[in-house]
């Protein structure tokens, strides 16, 4: 098994070169152009909720991670309308 150590070196390493060149991703940093909750700043009623917000690639097809987020922020959006009517 391997030892902590181990396991931060390797994560470190994959962070810092696995890469993707297909998805472009980090042009929409959060908390300068949208907040925490993906809502663009300035800008009433959008979200940028897309791979344009990911700091770095999550080193895998982005395009599941999109999709997760996606889906978890639609059901957020969804749950905060309920709950204001």
């Amino acid at each position: 098994m391997p030892s902590e150590q181990d396991v931060k070196t390797l994560s470190e390493w994959c962070r810092n070169t696995v890469t993707t060149i297909w998805q472009y991703h980090g042009g929409c940093q959060v908390g300068r152009v949208v907040d925490a909750e993906y809502r663009v700043i300035g800008a009433h009623g959008l979200r940028v909720i897309d791979g344009s917000t990911f700091n770095s690639s999550p080193g895998t097809n982005p395009q599941a991670t999109v999709m997760m987020l996606g889906r978890y922020m639609g059901v957020k959006i969804l749950q905060e309308r309920q709950l204001a009517a």
